[in-house]
């Protein structure tokens, strides 16, 4: 089903304003959410736990912004791109910038995956920018000088394409999601011969602007790279663009191929979503923890870098022994290369880590519900931070209460149906010997048994 025969929509993303006036409406919030975490800080972590709460803009940001950002990217794709503000103030920029190409290095996915490594062991895991607003803000002015300075060094959307921390995260959830950005008819587009979608002349246009992702419409073949902007739907003369309905994992089904730096970033995202919701719960949080602090105590680790050493275990180490070990049993039933090995183990994962992602999303936002009664009265936080801990103020966990038996559902349905995908994807993987399938098969149901384990023991015991 092609969406765009709903004419309002199709309508909405022919207009000239689109995206670029949902897109200045996010970079007005972008600011004003800089603006409410600025100043506000505090070298106290027992206190910064719970002042992640009360502050209005790191409440938004890390309990609902972000969990929206993954729930909308793994069931309709990457549409978050479409009105993202960074994209508009890198396009902006490469306007009057050098447009220098980017190198091998850059186009290769390293600087994607690197810098969300920086994100996640150093930023949230060292200098913990998800539980101070004041770091939040640093973080997120970071983000958007990174933009700019991609923007007057190199050509087009850089920052997009090659640069932006989530840029895999996002596109590699897109695979899974029900939706997709493609052209009508491929004859149509082999006939065209103005190439409006492509042409350099109009690369820098505001709106109706060529495809400044290195894509040609008539050749996406999977979710992964189209950042959704709809340029080129507005430049195409033959109304030849398509936002389709499709079945989940279509794009699994095409020979689909992973770069060593994607595959590098589902090992890690493996390992945190692990950490992210095992830490739900403080008996199964104290067992994974149990080797990293062990570490520390040996070597005499202690403070922030504690947590350096906790993420590199967590996040690199065991994902990676886990990646390995699967990786050489499969090989040794197929004469496959290691890299594609390593790509049907990661894709065998990916299912089962977006539906995990979506259940983090889940309790995240539905148990931050209660701060919501506070957080306008004192948008900094401190105030209502302090009360909380002092017991001078209490939280109404009434709604949260009401939605656990619905979240308990869903928490035992979501590994399943994880699973299910994974198998689905395993079994079809072109003409790989069945026992390499096996392997592939055992390597989801391992890390599907770490979830369903947990959420059996936390939630249904």
């Amino acid at each position: 089903m092609d969406l765009f025969e709903i004419r309002r929509l199709k309508k909405l993303y022919k207009s000239r304003w689109f995206p670029i006036s949902f897109q200045i409406a996010s970079l007005i919030i972008f600011g004003l959410l800089v603006y409410g975490a600025w100043g506000v800080s505090t070298d106290d972590m027992v206190f910064a736990k719970t002042l992640r709460n009360t502050n209005l803009s790191n409440l938004i940001i890390w309990s609902y912004w972000w969990p929206i950002i993954i729930i909308t990217a793994i069931l309709i794709g990457r549409h978050w791109c479409t009105i993202c503000p960074v994209e508009l103030v890198t396009s902006l920029t490469s306007k009057i910038g050098m447009k220098r190409r980017p190198g091998k290095f850059l186009k290769s996915g390293w600087v994607i995956t690197l810098f969300y490594a920086v994100i996640l062991l150093i930023g949230i895991h060292t200098f913990v920018i998800h539980r101070i607003p004041q770091r939040m803000a640093v973080y997120m002015l970071i983000l958007l000088g990174v933009s700019i300075f991609a923007g007057l060094i190199w050509e087009k959307r850089t920052f997009c394409t090659y640069i932006c921390p989530v840029g895999h995260l996002l596109g590699l959830y897109s695979l899974l999601s029900s939706t997709e950005w493609r052209v009508k008819n491929k004859q149509t587009c082999l006939e065209c011969k103005t190439k409006d979608c492509i042409i350099k002349s109009s690369h820098y246009n505001i709106t109706a602007r060529s495809c400044t992702s290195e894509l040609y419409p008539a050749k996406i073949k999977d979710n992964r790279k189209c950042i959704l902007c709809s340029q080129c739907l507005s430049s195409c003369p033959h109304d030849n663009l398509s936002l389709r309905v499709r079945k989940p994992l279509s794009d699994f089904f095409s020979k689909l191929k992973l770069s060593y730096a994607e595959i590098g970033f589902i090992i890690m995202v493996s390992g945190f979503i692990v950490y992210e919701l095992l830490s739900e719960w403080n008996v199964t949080k104290a067992l994974l923890l149990a080797f990293p602090d062990s570490i520390s105590n040996l070597f005499g680790i202690t403070g922030i870098w504690s947590g350096t050493l906790k993420a590199v275990i967590l996040f690199v180490l065991f994902p990676f022994l886990f990646f390995a070990i699967f990786t050489i049993f499969r090989k040794n039933f197929s004469d496959e290369s290691v890299k594609d090995s390593l790509t049907a183990i990661a894709l065998a994962v990916l299912p089962i880590m977006g539906a995990m992602h979506l259940l983090k999303s889940f309790f995240k936002t539905t148990s931050r519900i209660p701060y919501w009664s506070y957080v306008f009265s004192d948008p900094e936080g401190v105030e209502t931070a302090r009360a909380l801990i002092d017991g001078s103020l209490y939280l109404d966990k009434t709604i949260p209460l009401m939605i656990n038996p619905f979240l308990t559902g869903i928490a035992a349905l979501l590994p399943v149906i994880g699973f299910s995908l994974s198998v689905w994807a395993a079994l079809r993987q072109g003409t790989v010997s069945f026992p390499a399938k096996v392997v592939t098969i055992a390597a989801a149901l391992i890390y599907t048994a770490i979830f369903e384990a947990f959420i059996i023991a936390w939630r249904l015991i």
